[in-house]
């Protein structure tokens, strides 16, 4: 009698989870990647949050489209002994596609399958050609405007998903010793259940990161702007970008993140070559006041210096910014004193050569 089980199931494509049909969310997510024609949606369960050598992992669910319908298969691993034939199953199945989307399976879920192959000295391929972790997009994209990315709270605030009956994570690894220890099955009925229900949302968040990042000027849910034009920038759409940094721009309070988005706003306007968009954004950042003064002041001076070529005006800016400091690192009161003295020199010379 073999010491795993296999289930099945299956939803249509007309489904709604979340936001969109299934059959919406499995289209809009090959924008967000991964590259490969065919896709699987990876979620395991474990006998350990923590991971490491004596993680067992019990429960495997693996989603794909299927004819007209997503089809879910799950592993679970009934009796420990087993654990070589079970991830043998599971590895022929995950060679069948080239593409792979998990939630936190950069970290987590495949390091630990690895780990479990290698301990049942297997072959540990079992990482597909192309990964995409939907989590370090919904990172970017959610993690400031919610104060954090876990799974619960995107389905809670972001795909408007409610659980009206879930284990919670953290009892799983307790049910699966209990199951072990009574035979049991009905215990582990809820774990299948969070299973599926981790799958499903995965297709849905992974299908609206594919959406947000087709057409960001209508996106239908909140998104951090400045992690979305990040998104974007790292994909080669600077123009769209560009723009997710403008809309960062009229919202954002914070000045750390205000200066990176205005760093690389700045950046796109010199690469495409429009020195005097650079000006007027380093000048309307003087005038808010969002950022300490002096950041500004010196970008403006270090553009007059060295990009425009005026070392008059640039002078002027760094004095302004020095005496804007007030009190801040000594690191930037040296640097501007530097930049300053140099300046000096550069001014002293062109009134020498009567320019």
């Amino acid at each position: 009698m073999s010491g795993f089980d296999v289930r099945s199931r299956s939803w249509p494509l007309d489904r709604v989870h979340g936001l969109r049909p299934l059959a919406d969310a499995v289209e809009l997510g090959r924008t967000a990647g991964p590259d490969g024609a065919t896709v699987a949606w990876l979620d395991t369960e474990t006998t350990g949050l923590a991971g490491g050598t004596g993680t067992y992992v019990f429960l495997i669910g693996i989603a794909s489209v299927d004819g007209g319908c997503v089809g879910l298969t799950q592993y679970f691993l009934r009796d420990l002994a087993a654990e070589p034939e079970m991830l043998e199953a599971v590895g022929d199945h995950l060679r069948r596609f080239n593409a792979l989307v998990t939630f936190n399976g950069t970290r987590f879920d495949l390091p630990l399958l690895q780990t479990r192959f290698l301990l049942c000295r297997m072959r540990a391929d079992i990482e597909a050609e192309s990964h995409l972790d939907v989590m370090n997009l919904a990172r970017r994209l959610w993690h400031r405007r919610l104060g954090g990315y876990s799974m619960a709270l995107l389905e809670q605030m972001i795909l408007k998903v409610e659980r009206f009956v879930d284990v919670p994570g953290w009892m799983i690894p307790s049910l699966y010793v209990q199951f072990l220890h009574t035979g049991d099955f009905d215990v582990l009925e809820p774990v299948f259940a969070h299973n599926e229900q981790d799958i499903l949302s995965l297709v849905a968040l992974h299908g609206l990161a594919g959406e947000v990042l087709a057409h960001p000027d209508r996106t239908p849910v909140i998104v951090d702007w400045f992690g979305l034009g990040r998104l974007l920038d790292t994909r080669g759409n600077a123009e769209t970008a560009a723009d997710c940094y403008k809309l960062a721009l009229d919202e954002e309070r914070e000045p750390g993140v205000r200066r990176r988005a205005v760093t690389a706003l700045a950046r796109h306007y010199r690469l495409s070559g429009q020195p005097e968009l650079v000006l007027d954004l380093w000048d309307h950042e003087v005038k808010v006041r969002i950022l300490p003064p002096w950041q500004p002041l010196e970008r403006l001076a270090m553009i007059w210096e060295w990009e425009l070529r005026d070392p008059r005006r640039a002078l002027t800016l760094a004095e302004k910014a020095l005496g804007a400091l007030n009190g801040d690192a000594q690191v930037h009161y040296q640097r501007l004193v530097h930049r300053r003295e140099r300046l000096l020199q550069k001014a002293s010379r062109l009134s020498l050569r009567g320019a």
